[in-house]
């Protein structure tokens, strides 16, 4: 590496840190840091060693306040590593994954009809003997016509050593579809054969339906979910913690103070929340959108199961020939083209009872739009709190479209009753746009 010289003193350093220090230091003749890189072509590498510093800084600001021993910067500390706190919360983290697990197969397990939506599925060799390759042969055993509009069922438990035939083992498991008609449909792919490419095998696939309950699925009172009340938002630690230590690091600068300052500023302010209504659009399109929803037959389980819901979809926009949510995503489509018709969405988010952590979306592009649906009570508002950390709104979308950016921090307030949403989004950095604003105030309806 070469050396870098301070501009003010002309002494040289193997690296920018050690500059820092030097500009940093008591008894320093170069005057402050700031009027240093301002006036000389050392700016950058003195911003550059500014904003690691302040990282590492937030990082420990941030593995203390939550006791997890994890920086903002997600640099793990091996758990020899980690203080008596720091380990207990790690293993109460554990904890709850565990408990959220049994959750899902004690909910699966009391439901009335889990069983007749079920297909057990063997004859699995060779590479489809992995969790990844059982869902593969699903995929390829589905039936190409006569079921039209079925989803891919959804693989939810595999064993590798399941039985054996002539002294080999095969695997097998368990698939859920949405409803028992489309798992006595898909029947069809019983003796269905897969070539498996790597060795040139013919696998004979066997579909029956599910007879029994598999380990695991042992009906148990569900372990209830952490979640807000009626009214209540996140507590201000997790809210602040879910923004980008970039983010952070510059509103530090902005204001001139520390990142301890600013923790403690975030933890005592007291936050008002701007009360805002989103916009009424075309009432057809509002109202065809609604029934779809509440018509859905949704996935035997959520597609994200870190988050808890009681269904989480993700649709691509563009429809595949058999979609089995091509509706849903026609009515998205045409209440979209009624307000934005050039918003370069690919992207929708369908929840159900979502209940949201505050969080940002980290691979959106753009701006996105938010709609929800439902007769919710106490709460359920899309809030949205500014990218400065001083401002916070609170959406009414019911029925009501909002336009905001999903890279500021945001939740849906505590809430009781059923609610469903829709969000329009973008993925594709071909239709990146720089931020504009964290809420689009001129996308709010007017009184």
């Amino acid at each position: 590496m070469s050396e870098i010289s301070c501009s003010a003193c002309g002494a040289t350093f193997a690296s920018r840190n050690a500059l820092f220090r030097h500009l940093r230091a008591d008894d320093a003749s170069c005057g402050d840091v700031n009027d240093v890189a301002s006036t000389s072509s050392a700016s950058t590498q003195v911003e550059g060693a500014s904003r690691r510093a302040s990282k590492s800084e937030l990082g420990v600001v941030f593995a203390r306040l939550s006791g997890t021993g994890v920086t903002k910067g997600g640099q793990r500390k091996k758990e020899k590593d980690m203080t008596k706190d720091e380990v207990r919360a790690l293993n109460e983290r554990r904890r709850e994954r565990a408990a959220r697990r049994r959750n899902e197969r004690a909910t699966w397990a009391s439901d009335e009809d889990a069983l007749e939506r079920e297909l057990w599925i063997g004859g699995l060799r060779g590479k489809f003997r992995s969790f990844k390759g059982f869902r593969d042969a699903i995929w390829r055993a589905m039936p190409r016509e006569g079921c039209e509009g079925i989803p891919v069922p959804q693989a939810r438990v595999f064993k590798a050593r399941g039985y054996k035939e002539k002294g080999e083992w095969v695997g097998y498991g368990f698939a859920a579809c949405r409803d028992p008609g489309e798992a006595k449909a898909l029947l069809v792919m019983h003796g269905t054969e897969i070539v498996d490419e790597d060795s040139g095998a013919i696998m004979v696939l066997k579909v029956l339906p599910a007879t029994r309950r598999h380990a695991g699925d042992k009906a148990k009172t569900p372990t209830k979910s952490r979640e807000l009340k009626a009214g209540e938002h996140p507590n201000e630690r997790d809210i602040f913690m879910a923004w980008t230590s970039k983010t952070l690091e510059r509103r530090a600068l902005d204001r001139g103070i520390t990142s301890e300052e600013l923790v403690t500023d975030a933890l005592e302010r007291e936050h008002a929340y701007v009360a805002l209504r989103g916009v009424e659009v075309d009432r057809t399109a509002t109202e065809r959108l609604r029934d779809e929803l509440f018509d859905t037959k949704w996935p035997a389980q959520s597609q994200r199961r870190s988050v808890k819901s009681d269904n989480y979809i993700v649709l691509k926009r563009e429809c595949s020939p058999s979609d089995p949510y091509e509706s849903l995503k026609l009515a998205c489509e045409d209440l979209m083209r009624a307000v934005d018709p050039s918003f370069p969405y690919d992207s929708l988010a369908i929840t159900k009872n979502f209940i949201s952590s505050a969080h940002l979306d980290k691979e959106d592009q753009s701006f996105q739009y938010a709609m929800a649906f439902g007769d919710f009570t106490g709460g359920g508002e899309l809030c949205v709190e500014s990218s400065d950390g001083l401002t916070r709104y609170a959406i009414d979308t019911r029925e009501r479209l909002a336009r905001f950016d999903g890279r500021c921090v945001h939740w849906v307030r505590g809430y009781e009753g059923e609610r469903f949403s829709v969000v329009w989004y973008v993925n594709r950095r071909t239709n990146f746009t720089e931020p504009r604003f964290d809420v689009d105030l001129s996308f709010v309806a007017q009184d």
